[in-house]
């Protein structure tokens, strides 16, 4: 009976220790057809999350209560503040959380490809890529990266996607001018874009 108790309360803390809490929402897109982060075409209907940093194909099991349900990252999100994780309306509805639509839950990463899983060419196929910067709600805040991205003699380029977001982005970079454009956006505080394959505009 102890080997049983030390076994169960073994668990127990092996659990929390790969655990973390976070605040879930659920999401989904404004029109037919629109895109993931990573090229996807967005399904209502799959066990897929938004996530602001891990891995695109990584996949976490989330748990709120007695139930759990396991995802893949393959969006980036959510961009509400004190929020961490964006679910699909049927992974909100396994988890038991749609009707509420934020909740506190724990989540776990079962596992994390080396390289992302993205529909986007790779950019070392066409020589080309384009450095996402962030989605932004507040428009002072888009205008301030924008400017600021300006100022360091960059061409940014902004979008306006699903619910008002404003995308701002660094188009069309050659490899051979890569490193450079990483380095000066380093240096005005931007360290982490989202650097995906483009294709070639001359073609």
């Amino acid at each position: 009976m102890k080997k049983l108790l030390f076994l169960i309360l073994l668990l127990l803390i092996t659990a929390n220790l790969f655990s973390t809490p976070a605040i879930a929402s659920w999401y989904t897109a404004d029109k037919k057809n629109a895109l993931t982060a990573n090229g996807e075409i967005f399904d209502n209907n799959a066990l897929s999350a938004a996530h602001k940093t891990l891995t695109f194909g990584s996949i976490v099991k989330v748990s709120y209560g007695d139930k759990s349900v396991q995802v893949r990252i393959n969006d980036r999100g959510p961009y509400i503040e004190g929020r961490d994780i964006d679910l699909t309306p049927k992974a909100a509805k396994e988890l038991g959380i749609y009707d509420i639509g934020v909740a506190q839950v724990d989540i776990e990463v079962i596992s994390e490809p080396e390289k992302p899983e993205t529909k986007y060419l790779n950019g070392n196929e066409t020589g080309w890529y384009t450095l996402q910067i962030g989605s932004y709600t507040n428009t002072k805040n888009a205008y301030a990266v924008y400017n600021s991205i300006k100022e360091a003699g960059l061409k940014p380029s902004v979008e306006i996607v699903s619910d008002g977001l404003i995308r701002i982005s660094v188009k069309y970079v050659q490899s051979y001018r890569l490193e450079s454009v990483m380095k000066t956006l380093d240096e005005i505080g931007i360290t982490e874009p989202l650097v995906k394959g483009e294709a070639n505009p001359y073609n």
